[in-house]
């Protein structure tokens, strides 16, 4: 009976992660595939249909930003790989959002990346993210827009949209 038991609950919980994977936190169905190719970056992201791309290099990175209005702009940053690993890339990341005064916590964490909450008062949060890539002798970091403030859905849209 506990063996029974035991499968149901597994059964209820696989449906119950599917259905929440289906809706809330899912990605736009409005988002398609946009290749950066011709903005020098050989990657492909998640985003919506009408999109302003800027481009632009300092210091020997370069970065693309993407601007699809209100919920949606992405910066990625393209720099010769320097980290030692995709980890210590990560904990570089993790280090620089962890030590902004108004951090509050992390939300989500894979391998690659990590959603983030900032706290900017009692009322009010912004949320983020960072995602890691490195390909060749470059690497690749990808963020939410830092002049627009974010839902905690828009964030994990724009992570689920940059996933490579």
């Amino acid at each position: 009976m506990k063996k029974l038991t035991f499968f149901g609950i597994g059964i209820m919980s696989v449906l119950l992660f599917m259905g929440l994977q289906s809706c809330g936190t899912s990605m736009d169905s409005d988002y398609e595939e946009l290749d950066l190719m011709r903005h020098g970056l050989p990657i492909k992201v998640m985003a919506p249909a009408d999109v302003k791309i800027e481009t632009s290099t300092s210091m020997g990175t370069q970065t693309v930003t993407i601007d699809g209005g209100a919920d949606f702009a992405i910066e990625i940053s393209k720099g010769e790989f320097n980290s030692g690993s995709r980890d210590n890339l990560l904990n570089e990341q993790k280090e620089f959002v962890t030590s902004n005064r108004i951090f509050h916590q992390i939300l989500l964490e894979e391998a690659d990346g990590f959603v983030y909450e900032f706290k900017i008062n009692e009322e009010n949060s912004n949320f983020g993210f960072r995602r890691v890539y490195i390909q060749g002798d470059y690497e690749y970091i990808f963020r939410n827009g830092m002049a627009k403030i974010f839902t905690e859905e828009q964030a994990l849209n724009m992570f689920n949209a940059v996933k490579q």
